[in-house]
């Protein structure tokens, strides 16, 4: 388990050195940019602000080591419209089995519907249906003290004109619950390695490296806070904040809300479960996450947690 460990501090300790040089210069350089597109409306009504808050099978998209914050086993599913027939869609599972580590499962898939193709005299001459790929698996493990690491691995296909495909790691850590539990800290690099390649030509995936915290002001609201430094943008700050009613009846009604400079972008949502079902709504004015242009979302979650 320590090389585990190792393993993760050593791939992220990689990108922070390497953080100075991402930013503007490399602003449309990142190929698979759906792999930014969030996953669970409850994450995505905090604006993702979500790298040390994730405690449901979407951590393994956010953060790897987060999915030792499961409680069991939980599973998370997630639809998003985007512009004409394109759409996108995830879904995780995730088991915490406490001593032996977490263990996840993902895929993210967004299909940009059907497209309509042509000859060199604008002839119809039949469709094709490109899509955007991603299947996941991730470990984590909580050690002594209550620090966590974590490290996911993904295969990624792009079929567009022509079929890409590659792979990249996840890597996270969580620092000890601090002040009686009211504070995590987080780290976590996103999809390093790969590129996709199409006619000979190479770019590199979306590279991240995120720092984050969620605060607990009382048992019901927290607050959240992540830093992105992007290789593809300029850094940027997400935060969020999450407000949990729960009556006797064991019904939970949240309210969110988060805003992200790096889109300059609010973000809005609710949450309702009951048991260990949850529905969740994000609205996302401006898609989020880096992926601009695909207009205004509304995203829809369910969580079981069994």
């Amino acid at each position: 388990m320590r090389r585990i460990g190792i393993a993760a501090c050593a791939l992220l300790a990689a990108v922070g050195a390497g953080a100075a040089g991402f930013g503007s210069s490399a602003v449309g350089t990142a190929s698979g940019r759906f792999l930014d597109l969030g996953a669970g409306a409850r994450a995505m009504a905090l604006a993702g602000a979500y790298s040390a808050a994730a405690d449901e099978a979407s951590a393994l998209y956010w953060n790897p080591a987060a999915m030792t914050q499961v409680r069991r086993r939980s599973a998370t599913l997630m639809h998003a419209a985007y512009l004409a027939d394109s759409s996108y869609d995830y879904g995780s599972y995730v088991h915490n089995a406490k001593r032996t580590g977490a263990f996840g499962l993902g895929l993210q898939y967004f299909s940009f519907g059907t497209v309509f193709e042509t000859d060199e005299g604008f002839h119809p001459t039949g469709t094709s249906h490109p899509y955007d790929l991603a299947v996941s698996a991730g470990y984590a493990r909580e050690f002594k003290g209550g620090a966590a690491v974590g490290l996911a691995g993904k295969f990624i296909q792009s079929k567009l004109a022509e079929t890409a495909t590659t792979g990249a790691l996840d890597a996270g850590v969580l620092s000890p619950r601090l002040f009686s539990d009211r504070l995590r800290l987080a780290a976590v690099v996103r999809n390093a390695g790969g590129s996709l390649k199409y006619g000979g030509e190479s770019d590199p995936l979306p590279l991240a490296f995120k720092l984050g915290g969620v605060l607990r002001l009382t048992d019901a609201w927290i607050l959240a806070l992540d830093l992105d430094i992007p290789r593809s943008d300029d850094p940027g700050v997400r935060m969020g904040t999450e407000y949990m009613f729960v009556d006797e009846s064991s019904w939970r009604f949240a309210g969110r809300a988060g805003f992200s400079s790096a889109d300059v972008s609010p973000a809005a949502g609710i949450g309702i479960g009951v048991r260990g079902l949850t529905v969740d709504y994000a609205f996302v004015p401006y898609s989020g996450l880096g992926y601009s242009g695909l207009g205004e979302v509304h995203r829809i979650s369910l969580t079981f947690d069994f």
